[in-house]
């Protein structure tokens, strides 16, 4: 199984205390999909992404797409094949993919944030 993209939390950390909030699908990448014992319920998890994917920025769009369709090709994949890990892994690149560009996006938030608390003025 893939490793969480640089930058997010443990599973366990307490950071996910808050963040989960705002962040529902690192929170899930973190605590099911990235956790070998988690049953992977294919149609929960297709409704899930498409759910998000309807509040999804119109650029973020195309990985949700991608993610629901590696779900979609996992489920038909037979669990103890030797292409099942491969077929995960495939399902977590764009979910990764988002997860690193929501972080981008935060820590941009974050500093400018920062920069318009410290500006003359405000």
């Amino acid at each position: 199984m893939k490793d969480l993209p640089p930058g997010l939390p443990p599973a366990h950390s307490r950071k996910w205390h808050n963040r989960r909030w705002w962040d529902q699908l690192g929170y899930l990448r973190v605590r099911s999909l990235g956790n070998p014992h988690w049953s992977r319920d294919m149609p929960w998890l297709i409704t899930w992404l498409r759910r998000e994917r309807s509040t999804a920025l119109p650029t973020d769009q195309g990985l949700y797409d991608e993610a629901i369709a590696a779900a979609q090709n996992y489920a038909r994949t037979p669990r103890r094949s030797p292409e099942a890990e491969r077929a995960w892994d495939r399902l977590l690149e764009p979910v990764d993919e988002l997860l690193t560009r929501r972080q981008t996006r935060h820590l941009a938030a974050t500093r400018e944030a920062r920069t318009e608390q410290g500006a003359p003025g405000s």
